[in-house]
């Protein structure tokens, strides 16, 4: 038995005293306990959710499984994908020893003539378009809205853009 599995009923007769265990008083007892045992019941509910939500964060794994779960929990195709993502380009001066140099007008002496080479911003090199996308089989019915509800609730603050497709 664990800390929050409680029998009520038998808790209840087996704390009342022998001399009184007869079908009023017990009836009467039971009647007494019935909104806790509703309040127990609730509470019950509540820490499964709660379990739940705690045992699933923004992880991939953990989202795609939070979301098999409720929409396709026979088939489990639902999955994850990454976002496109492009390596930005690092500038390295000469001593640094590094393979991209830019001509610096204080290294005029060097002879090494670099090849041309686009530099970006750091919003252009970041992630282009979708943070994930969310890949979500044909055959299945579900609720768009639900789902990103589920998708925002768990996923990580920073990955602000995600798309739900289907495959």
């Amino acid at each position: 038995m664990s800390l929050f599995n409680i029998n009520y009923d038998s808790l209840s007769y087996q704390l009342l005293p022998v001399r009184l265990r007869k079908m009023k008083a017990v009836a009467w007892i039971r009647c007494l306990i019935a909104p806790v045992k509703w309040l127990y019941n609730l509470f019950t509910i509540s820490r499964q959710r709660h379990l739940y939500f705690l045992a699933h964060n923004s992880q991939v794994v953990y989202l795609a499984a939070a979301l098999n779960d409720l929409f396709d929990p026979t088939g489990r195709g639902i999955y994850i994908e990454d976002g496109q993502y492009e390596d930005p380009l690092f500038v390295y001066t000469v001593p640094e020893v590094r393979p991209l140099w830019l001509g610096v007008s204080s290294e005029s002496s060097t002879t090494f003539v670099p090849v041309p080479q686009v530099l970006y911003t750091d919003a252009e090199t970041s992630l282009l378009g979708n943070a994930f996308v969310v890949k979500v089989p044909v055959a299945l019915v579900f609720d768009i809205q639900r789902m990103m509800a589920l998708i925002n609730k768990y996923r990580l603050a920073g990955k602000n853009v995600y798309q739900i497709v289907t495959y």
